[in-house]
């Protein structure tokens, strides 16, 4: 199956559903073992699902929890191995008005959003240029391949919490 584009794959949509579960789970699993135990990962939140549309809001990818300070800090992991769009459906977490609420109701980080990639889609200089314009200042990394820069974003994540 070597289709350029999703929508030209049969069944594109069950593909991209377990290429994005497994990467949020091996996102998981390594953060938690480079995290002191004072930091708790929770998979899929439910925390935000009211946030603003009753039962259909936000359900980030995990939460990560500092048990020291009570702060936490929500992630949305995108994978991604053959191009397409799953860093734009990220960018809705850019919204400073949302920012602001989640932040003030949820003990959350200033900036409660981590926007993680990996995949052969985000090692490719198009994507990286355009998520280091769009996000800025944002909390986000790109993961190297095998996640080798796990310990750098695990740095990242105990600065903002």
């Amino acid at each position: 199956m070597n289709a350029k584009h999703l929508a030209n794959r049969d069944n594109w949509q069950m593909e991209a559903r377990i290429t994005g579960d497994k990467g949020e789970i091996n996102f998981n699993q390594a953060l938690a073992a480079h995290l002191p135990d004072h930091y708790h990962i929770q998979a899929r939140p439910r925390d935000l699902s009211k946030i603003y549309s009753g039962k259909n809001g936000i359900i980030p990818d995990s939460k990560i929890v500092n048990t020291m300070t009570g702060k936490c800090l929500f992630v949305e992991k995108k994978t991604g191995n053959n191009g397409g769009n799953a860093h734009e459906r990220a960018y809705k977490f850019l919204s400073i008005p949302l920012q602001e609420k989640v932040s003030k109701e949820f003990n959350a980080a200033s900036k409660p959003f981590f926007t993680v990639f990996s995949g052969d889609t985000f090692q490719k200089p198009k994507y990286k240029n355009e998520i280091s314009l769009l996000l800025g200042d944002q909390n986000y990394a790109i993961m190297d391949k095998d996640f080798s820069n796990i310990k750098k974003v695990a740095k990242q994540i105990m600065e903002i919490i």
